[in-house]
């Protein structure tokens, strides 16, 4: 596997192995990413497909990344779920349904599961944008504050302040979730 500058020399000659490879290494980790934001795996293929459509453009076009592929690649993709967000008011679609376990020995497990990835959701849904951006790709990504900085376009300090207090946010929510037992959440 070749580092990420290397990688990033090859594609930008469109060597169709670097662009499979680019592919391979950034597919799960963006469509997890873009999927956690849309709740809804079509939607969730079709973004993540398009960033690497976008991606074949640019370069296409002698354009794309300089430097640090893998934020530009998250960047592209930050992109495309605010633009779907501004397109979708909602969606009639119940996340669950997409889940559902074949056979029923394991359904009471899938059911408190699925009742705490809600209050998840709920949870997030709770923090802004940006907030639930950082969140996403610093704890589902694993990336850095000065990689999330280039996703967002923002300072570290603005990453490290967003992330503080989305993740104090988060923790406010959940407590009152776990004290809240009858009003539907």
């Amino acid at each position: 596997m070749d580092t990420e500058s290397e990688l990033l020399r090859r594609i930008k000659h469109l060597d169709a192995d670097a662009l499979a490879e680019t592919f391979d290494m950034y597919y799960d980790s963006i469509y997890s990413y873009i999927y956690y934001r849309v709740h809804h795996v079509q939607t969730a293929e079709d973004l993540t497909a398009k960033v690497f459509q976008r991606l074949l453009q640019h370069l296409h076009s002698g354009n794309g990344p300089d430097r640090n592929l893998r934020a530009w690649l998250f960047r592209v993709a930050y992109n495309l779920i605010v633009d779907d967000s501004r397109r979708q008011t909602h969606r009639n679609h119940d996340p669950l349904l997409e889940t559902m376990p074949a056979s029923n020995h394991n359904i009471e497990e899938f059911i408190v599961t699925n009742q705490l990835i809600e209050k998840v959701y709920f949870a997030l849904s709770t923090l802004t944008d940006k907030q639930q951006h950082v969140i996403l790709l610093r704890y589902l990504i694993g990336m850095t504050p000065t990689e999330i900085a280039n996703v967002l376009d923002v300072t570290v300090g603005s990453v490290k302040a967003l992330q503080h207090r989305g993740l104090e946010r988060l923790r406010n929510e959940m407590e009152l979730q776990q004290g809240d037992t009858g009003n539907g959440r």
